[in-house]
């Protein structure tokens, strides 16, 4: 199965069929019509490009007698003269020391991408916050990815807003104690994840755990000098069985197949592969039970997705979470199985249905969100879910009469978009209690903003670390200035409050060479592309629906803002199609073909029409 979406994905990503199909980028393409993410897409292409250099590899991959987890990371380094060895060596090591080894015999293996990143130690920080600071938090996610001109993650949002109060406040590093908290919660890493890679891979060699075989050379670090022992003769790689029927139709005239026929192609085999991961996570349920009796020592959940079934521990703990909101919503679990619920759709809907399990008096709430995640985009879906959990509004009843309103599904911030905090100013929180009473008076939630509840942001542990310092040391520049220590939230709210006023200068080349009008237009569409499933917030334009050609004008229904992608090679193109009237009125198609229907059709508002 992974073989052929590898063999798959390989083709298509060495035609960029993304870009014909009408998607700007491959992420955005990846998300909508495979319901998977990029990485992983990226992921079977690399590994596919590599396997018919090495047969090697591609045998033991197809059968079964190395992970994919570690094909993955094998593909990236192996050559045709040493393809045994390190497959050997794969066998008889973990996907955790292998993936040490690697890093210790090729330096450049972290910064190249090859290693598993979601394999990197990751903090929690949590604040007990007013939900008035939630909101100040979702407004900076959205400015500050508007300043980048794309989607970042809570972690790269934080570096950002740290960055901006650094600079403002320059950390004395004389005031942070070296064992000072600075009342943030967070999640320390393990001695293991901390190591550094040669130091690890010194361990293993003196332990006796096998070397590093040759292969690479490194100034920074020197190839080991000593080759892994062979495998065992009694454990030869298995011959791989011949491919199945259904899968072999997947790969006839592979060379031949355009971006459309490889899409239809990559669609079928990942509603495969989803099927089978949907019957993975009923037998892993059953085996890592209590009630399940394990011959030898039981493995950790972590261990049993890397080592034993090729997948990162966050994906198998996504999938059992799947499985087990399933038990609350049937109609969830068949649509996943079936293939009419993407991968990415489940796991965005799987947190919002896992709650109010019992005894809930509306109706088939859950089976509304699933039919609502259907007709809509990814990027609209995680939208709306983000917006349901954290206002607690997930009744399909106010669902059902807001659904046709784009707005509505925006999160509820200050209608002052330059009231940004206390005062704007790092250092400086006057009055906390005015500036609350100033959001409750100027947000739609005033209810929600008054209750105190925890502000969880998921970050790696070197970012943990560096907020956990810039928060302390900031908290003491506000006491010196003001004469009171701030608690960790008013600190929190002060950084975001300076990060959003650095963030929102108007832009002076947008103030001298644009137009009012055309400012006008990109400010209604909230500075991203309209089209459909698009992310992007950068190299936006002034799109007339109505060519002025063709006698269209400036009129503000007559113009949409479209990303450069989307306006030239995709409108000007002839691969996407803009119709109807701006701002609730467009009609978009993309995948145009002579004599041929869209490859998809959609309304405003990321609506699914077919």
């Amino acid at each position: 199965m992974r073989d052929t979406l590898a063999r798959l994905a390989a083709r298509f990503v060495s035609l960029e069929g993304w870009s014909r199909l009408g998607y700007a980028r491959v992420g955005d393409y990846a998300r909508e019509r495979l319901g998977t993410s990029q990485r992983t897409l990226q992921d079977f292409a690399c590994v596919g490009a590599r396997l018919e250099e090495l047969p090697a590899l591609h045998e033991a991959l197809v059968s079964g007698w190395l992970p994919w987890s570690k094909v993955r990371l094998l593909a990236r380094f192996l050559e045709a003269g040493n393809e045994a060895e390190w497959i050997a060596y794969a066998a008889r090591q973990s996907v955790k020391v292998l993936e040490r080894e690697l890093r210790a015999v090729d330096r450049g293996a972290l910064e190249a991408g090859a290693l598993d990143r979601e394999q990197e130690t990751a903090g929690w920080l949590r604040i007990s916050a007013p939900m008035s600071l939630a909101f100040k938090w979702q407004r900076t996610k959205r400015l500050a990815s508007q300043v980048e001109g794309a989607p970042l993650s809570p972690g790269e949002v934080l570096e950002r807003v740290m960055a901006e109060v650094v600079a403002a406040l320059p950390v004395q590093l004389e005031e942070v104690g070296e064992g000072e908290e600075s009342g943030v919660s967070w999640t320390p890493p393990s001695d293991a994840a901390a190591s550094g890679s040669t130091e690890a891979a010194s361990r293993l060699q003196s332990a006796g755990e096998g070397e590093v075989p040759p292969g690479f050379t490194s100034a920074a670090a020197p190839a080991p000098t000593r080759a892994p022992a062979p495998a065992p003769a009694s454990s030869p790689v298995p011959k791989p069985a011949e491919r199945p029927a259904f899968l072999a139709r997947l790969l006839e005239g592979l060379e031949d197949a355009d971006a459309f026929e490889l899409d239809a192609r990559l669609r079928q085999a990942i509603r495969l592969e989803q099927r089978l991961d949907a019957h993975v996570a009923r037998l892993v349920r059953a085996v890592m039970s209590p009630e399940y009796e394990w011959k030898g020592e039981r493995p950790s959940q972590a261990t049993l997705a890397r080592d034993y079934l090729g997948m990162s521990p966050s994906k198998l703990q996504a999938l059992l979470r799947i499985e087990r909101v399933g038990e609350l919503c049937p109609v969830l679990r068949e649509a996943y199985r079936d293939g009419a619920l993407s991968w990415v759709q489940a796991d965005a809907l799987a947190p919002l249905l896992d709650s109010d399990a019992e005894g809930d008096p509306r109706r088939d709430w859950r089976g509304a969100w699933v039919a609502f995640a259907q007709g809509v985009t990814g990027v609209c879906l995680k939208q709306a879910v983000e917006r349901a959990r954290f206002l607690h509004e997930a009744d399909p009843e106010v669902f059902e009469r807001h659904r046709e309103d784009p707005a509505w599904f925006a999160l509820p911030l200050c209608d002052d978009e330059n009231e940004s905090g206390a005062s704007g100013k790092v250092g400086k929180i006057e009055d906390a209690d005015a500036q609350g009473r100033h959001d409750r008076q100027k947000c739609a939630h005033p209810t929600q903003l008054a209750e105190r509840g925890r502000l969880t942001i998921r970050a790696t542990s070197d970012v943990a670390r560096l907020f956990r310092a810039v928060l302390c040391t900031l908290r003491r520049a506000i006491e010196r200035e003001t004469g009171r220590l701030p608690d960790e939230a008013e600190a929190f709210e002060a950084m975001l409050a300076h990060a959003l006023e650095s963030w929102g200068v108007e832009d002076p080349w947008l103030k001298r060479n644009m137009s009012r009008k055309y400012r006008a237009v990109l400010d209604r569409d909230g500075w991203r592309c309209v089209f459909p499933g698009c992310t992007s917030q950068r190299n936006l334009h002034v799109h007339h629906i109505r060519f002025r050609s063709a006698g269209g004008g400036d009129e503000a229904e007559n113009l949409t803002t479209l990303c450069a992608f989307h306006h030239l090679r995709g409108v000007h193109g002839g691969t996407v199609s803009v119709q109807g009237s701006s701002p609730d009125g467009l009609e978009f198609a993309l995948g145009l073909r002579a004599g041929l229907e869209p490859l998809a059709r959609y309304r405003s508002g990321d609506r699914v029409v077919a």
